[in-house]
């Protein structure tokens, strides 16, 4: 399928992965930290989900550049 856009069926499932991944994660260490613990994993899982976020656009990007420039 060759289209001349953004690859966002790629980066929309990375992102909906991100969200479950991270709702669990948070979820879990909710119920089983207490206080400052539990803030720094909350932050921890936060930073790893934005870091992740961020090299699927780039990947999405660097698709997009490569699919416009015909190579592969």
């Amino acid at each position: 399928m060759a289209t001349e856009s953004f690859d966002t069926a790629r980066l929309g499932r990375l992102l909906v992965l991100i969200v479950f991944v991270s709702a669990i994660s948070i979820m879990t260490s909710a119920q089983t930290l207490d206080g400052e613990i539990f803030q720094i994993s909350v932050f921890a899982v936060g930073a790893v989900a934005l870091l992740t976020a961020m090299t699927g656009v780039l990947i999405s990007g660097a698709a997009a550049y490569d699919e416009e420039r015909g190579t592969k």
